[in-house]
């Protein structure tokens, strides 16, 4: 039996407010922001220098139109639907069971969000030169979590398995954050075997909340009185527009999608290729590095007296509830904040993006066939998370290309991409998926991407797998010659 059965209505002593304050500090860590693994093997796509800004497309111009640009959304969780709910022996209706919601995580977990749009891109070619320019608005959200925090939230701090007994959290934050990013990309082919580039970021910040710490300690009494003794070492920051939770939805109708803030920030990719011969090419770059200053809408929360402890005996839930509903979730919020030691101020912040680094081959076995091996590392906070896919492409000639991959990434080993591209005259269309099996079978899925796109092309290409001969500029021949 929880704590919310053995309590009076009135004193609720400990599940509400305990779930604020884990929610107050989850909500939090650092920028991140991606697009398909699969767009990394595509070197005819434009997109692909998204991933590593040494690649360009093998034509002299193209464009991308507002609205049919790139977009790409995706999710990693470490359960399934099918994990998460359970079906009621009668009826349709479902329901959380707490034993396979446990039974299916690991001691420490990690669950993303993200949305990428491109609000448009272009690019051209001049000799040994490409430059490219891109404007678009991303999304992310982070989760990393202690499988504790969630058996503490599903069972409450009056269970067996908490009463009476220290609890302590290190591990557990999560990132909400959106901006804009305007880019501008570079690249330069030195010699027919190596070409490296840049991207140069300005970012606009929209939202964020970011903990630069969270730890966390609560003991609960095995008294009557169910009393909860914590402390805490917190330092939460947060930008944000949305000041009251109480008028969300009128907020959120009233937000103007491509407002930019006073909250400024920079960032740049680097990448570089190497072509030994026609048959294989090695690739690697480094991409977010960087940080946006918050300097609007600021609101930060800090442990005034790091790991002191406070005890705390509960509030009258009426105080805050008028004609059955809560007068000001805000109010709570301080209510949690003044018992537990946290004191508020209104201090510029500084966040850092997540850097990522991509490390690519690629086996080009005829004019037609390619095979391609992807190594990406993900740098969030103190932790590396690495991921691994292999690659098959197939050309059908210039007009369709298909290709099929297998990642292991957040320990998933069940990973089938399938993706096409198609080039009728200057227009090129792809759409691509680094998890197939979610398609066919979405209630047992843990990790679900998709990314499509439009472009248009002009300019004879290079013939797919082979060098491009670098132009001296002045009789056509090769620098060398």
């Amino acid at each position: 039996m929880n704590m919310i059965s053995r309590i009076k209505p009135i004193k609720r002593v400990c599940l509400l407010i305990l779930t604020g304050l884990i929610l107050l500090i989850i909500v939090n860590n650092r920028l991140h922001a991606q697009v398909s693994r699969s767009v990394y093997f595509l070197e005819h796509l434009p997109e692909s220098g998204i991933l590593n800004p040494a690649f360009s497309p093998p034509y002299n111009f193209y464009v991308n139109l507002p609205i049919i640009s790139t977009f790409y959304i995706g999710f990693e969780s470490p359960f399934s639907f099918d994990q998460l709910t359970q079906k009621w022996e009668t009826g349709d209706s479902l329901y959380i069971d707490r034993e396979t919601v446990l039974n299916a995580l690991k001691d420490n977990n990690y669950f993303s969000f993200e949305i990428y749009n491109e609000l448009g891109r272009a690019g051209f070619r001049a000799g040994r030169n490409y430059f490219h320019l891109s404007i678009a608005k991303v999304f992310s959200t982070k989760f990393s979590f202690e499988k504790d925090i969630i058996e503490l939230f599903l069972y409450g701090n009056g269970s067996e398995q908490f009463l009476g007994k220290p609890i302590h959290f290190d591990k557990t934050g999560l990132n909400m954050t959106s901006y804009h990013e305007f880019a501008l990309g570079y690249s330069f082919r030195i010699n027919e075997k190596v070409t490296i580039g840049t991207h140069l970021k300005y970012l606009n910040g929209c939202f964020n909340i970011w903990t630069e710490k969270a730890e966390f300690r609560m003991f609960t009494d095995d008294q009557s009185t169910y009393a909860i003794t914590a402390s805490s070492d917190i330092n939460i920051h947060t930008s944000s527009t949305i000041s009251n939770f109480d008028n969300l939805i009128y907020q959120v109708e009233n937000y103007k999608w491509f407002d930019l803030t006073g909250n400024h920030g920079y960032a740049c990719d680097l990448g570089v290729e190497y072509e030994p011969g026609s048959k294989f090419k090695l690739s690697a770059s480094v991409v977010d590095i960087g940080w946006i200053k918050w300097k609007e809408n600021i609101k930060n929360f800090k442990s005034a007296n790091p790991n002191v402890d406070y005890t705390f005996e509960g509030f009258d839930i009426n105080d805050f509830v008028s004609e059955g509903s809560f007068t000001d979730t805000l109010d709570i919020l301080d209510t949690i904040t003044e018992c537990f030691g946290l004191e508020k101020n209104y201090e510029p912040y500084t966040s850092h993006l997540n850097p990522k680094v991509y490390m690519g081959g690629l086996w080009n076995l005829n004019k037609s066939n390619q095979l391609g091996l992807l190594i990406r590392t993900d740098f969030v906070e103190r932790t590396i998370k690495p991921s691994f896919t292999i690659n098959y492409t197939h050309k059908f000639g210039d007009v369709l290309t298909v290709y099929a991959n297998y990642s292991i990434l957040n320990r998933n080993y069940a990973n089938i991409g399938l993706g096409f591209a198609v080039k009728l005259g200057p227009v090129q269309f792809y759409a691509l998926n680094d998890m197939a099996y979610a398609l066919l079978k979405p209630r047992e899925a843990r990790n679900y991407n998709f990314h499509f796109g439009m472009s248009f092309v002009f300019g004879t290409p290079k013939e797919f797998g082979k060098s491009e001969k670098i132009d001296s500029g002045e009789d056509g021949k090769n620098d060398g010659e």
